[in-house]
This record gives structure tokens, C-alpha cells and sequence, in this order.
């Protein structure tokens, strides 16, 4: 911050602290080297070397820089008053035992002095430049560059004009080449296609086939097994019953049971129809020992009665055959026991 602050105060007090430096301190030379009665050439030299310094360093600083027609008035002014010193010193001496030649040599100092100071200024007067001059040169610029633009911008439009022809022909044979590429990449896809196609349809071709030829053996099967159901079927219905059939083949056997049966019962029918009519018989009865040896007689032939009456229905084997085998076994008992009555009769 103090930098800046210094610098600002350089720029804006520098010039002008610069100029009155170097002004007071030539006119402060040429009192007391003219008083002394120094040489010609240094009291000369000294001020012209003074105003050359500050030529160089309005010039070559930037801090005290100034204008140029402001840089050139300063030297004149600065010239001027070292003029004026001079002759302000010469006149004091005119005052005393002064010669005339050293008055006029002080005034030719003094002229110098002017002399270099308007020269400086002419110098700056010169180095500036008019603001119509540099408008007309600004303008003849502006045109200098502007045909120049217009001469790049021709250019610049007759290179994209060939850019644009070049890339639109660089575009239609690139998208040629493409297209030509694409055709042969299809034609290429589809033989591969093709290829992948003629392989693929084979294995299946093959399990069509076999697939044709399993389902023609299922049709074969399913259709002797339908044959087969309905043979089962049709069988099934023809069976009959397990009683039907034990009947059907047990009736001859029950049919040949019963004629025995009924040829082993006869001579006992005949037995009891002759007991029957000797019972019959006037004045003639059983004795009492009779009863009491056969005490089952008319139980028995009461049962056979029954036995007689009682129809013959269907009865399992087994009670059939246990009821002729009870009747088979019962007449010798009978016809022993009636034999045995008999006897004591």
C-alpha cells in the first residue's frame, strides 16, 4: 500500500519537484560561478548540461514523464530563466569596475542559455504530433487494415468455399465407400447367416424327424392300447358275477346231489309209509318199550316230513353239501333203529 502511494506521489510531484530542482539549482550555479569568476566553458557547459538531463529523464522515466509540448515549454522556460540569472548577474557586476567585453560576454551566456532552451523546445514541438495528423494517419491505417481484412476475409471465404467442395467430396466418397462396405458386410452376414441357418435347421430337421417318427410309434401304441381297453372293455362286460358263475357250474353237481339225495330217501319214504299203516291198523298200537327204546322216532320222521316239504332254494355249497351230507348219514340210523323196532315189534 505504501508503494502505491508512493508511486502516485512520484507521478504527481515528480515532474514538477524535478523541474524546479534542476531550474533553481542552474540559476543558483550561474550566480556563484559568474561571482567566483570561474571559466567561460564551465559556467557555460554547467546550465546546457543541466537542461540536457532533464531532457533525457522527462524521456526516459515514466514517473516523470510528461506531455511532450508540456516537456518542451519547461525547457524553454528553463533556458529563459537561466538567461534571465545571467544577465541579472552581469548587471550586478555592470554596477562596479566591470568591463563592457565581460557584459557582453554574460549576455552571450545568457543567449545560449535561450538559445538551447528553444531548441529543446522545438524538439518537443516536433516529436509531438498533431491530432489531425494522426487521424488522418489512424484512418489511412483503419483503410490499410480494412482492405486487409476484406483481402483475408476474400480468403479466408475462397478457402472454406474448397474446404466446403473438399469436404463434400471427401463426404459423398467416404459415405460411397460406406455404403459399399455395408453391402459387402451384408452380403457377407448373410451367407454367414445363411450358413448358420443351413446348420441350425439340420439338427432340427433331424429332431423333427425323429420326433415324427416317435410320434407315428405313440400313435401305433396309443392305438393298440385303445384296441386293447376296448377288448378289456368288451370282456369285462361278457364276465359275470362270482355267484352267477359258482352257480352256473355248481347247478349240475346240486342237481346230482339231490338225485342222490332223493334216491337215498325213497327206501326211507317207503319204510315210513309201511309203519305208517301198520299204525294205522284196528287194535294195534306201539308198546310203551318200543317208545322207549326209540324215543327220537317220531321226531325224526316228523323232521324228514318237513325236510320233504321244504323246497330246495339256492344255497351256498357248503350249506347244501352239509345238509345232504347230514341227510346221507341219517337214514341208516333210521332204518336201524326202525329195524331194531321192528324186531321187538
Amino acid at each position: 500500500m505504501a508503494n502505491v502511494e508512493a508511486r502516485l506521489a512520484m507521478r504527481d510531484y515528480g515532474p514538477m519537484a524535478l523541474f524546479a530542482l534542476v531550474t533553481i539549482g542552474g540559476m543558483i550555479f550561474i550566480w556563484t560561478s559568474k561571482l567566483l569568476d570561474w571559466p567561460l566553458p564551465i559556467v557555460t557547459g554547467v546550465p546546457l548540461l543541466l537542461m540536457a538531463i532533464y531532457f533525457v529523464i522527462s524521456l526516459a522515466f515514466a514517473g516523470f514523464r510528461l506531455h511532450n509540448e508540456q516537456a518542451g515549454d519547461n525547457l524553454y522556460y528553463m533556458g529563459f530563466l537561466f538567461t534571465l540569472s545571467s544577465l541579472g548577474v552581469s548587471l550586478y557586476l555592470f554596477a562596479g569596475e566591470t568591463s563592457i567585453e565581460t557584459i557582453v560576454r554574460n549576455f552571450g551566456i545568457a543567449v545560449t542559455s535561450t538559445i538551447a532552451g528553444v531548441t529543446l523546445r522545438i524538439l518537443f514541438n516536433q516529436m509531438r504530433r498533431d491530432p489531425i495528423d494522426i487521424e488522418r494517419s489512424v484512418r489511412h491505417e483503419l483503410a490499410e487494415m480494412t482492405r486487409r481484412v476484406r483481402t483475408e476475409l476474400d480468403s479466408s471465404s475462397r478457402e472454406f468455399s474448397h474446404y466446403r467442395r473438399v469436404s463434400n467430396q471427401m463426404l459423398s466418397e467416404g459415405f460411397e465407400e460406406i455404403a459399399r462396405q455395408a453391402e459387402r458386410n451384408g452380403e457377407e452376414i448373410q451367407k454367414i447367416l445363411e450358413v448358420l441357418a443351413k446348420q441350425a435347421v439340420k439338427p432340427i430337421s433331424e429332431a423333427s424327424a425323429q420326433l415324427t417318427e416317435t410320434t407315428s410309434q405313440l400313435s401305433e401304441i396309443i392305438g393298440k392300447f385303445g384296441t386293447a381297453v376296448e377288448t378289456v372293455g368288451k370282456k369285462l362286460e361278457e364276465i359275470r358275477s362270482p355267484e352267477d358263475v359258482v352257480r352256473a357250474e355248481l347247478a349240475p353237481a346240486i342237481a346230482a346231489i339231490r338225485e342222490m339225495a332223493e334216491a337215498q330217501l325213497q327206501p326211507l319214504r317207503n319204510i315210513e309209509q309201511t309203519l305208517s299203516h301198520m299204525a294205522d291198523l284196528p287194535g294195534r298200537s306201539f308198546s310203551p318199550e318200543l317208545k322207549q327204546v326209540d324215543p327220537l322216532w317220531v321226531p325224526q320222521a316228523e323232521k324228514r316230513s318237513a325236510h320233504q316239504n321244504e323246497p330246495m332254494d339256492d344255497k351256498p355249497l357248503s350249506e347244501a353239501i352239509a345238509t345232504n351230507s347230514a341227510n346221507e348219514n341219517e337214514p341208516p340210523v333210521d332204518t336201524a333203529r326202525r329195524k331194531r323196532r321192528w324186531r321187538l315189534w
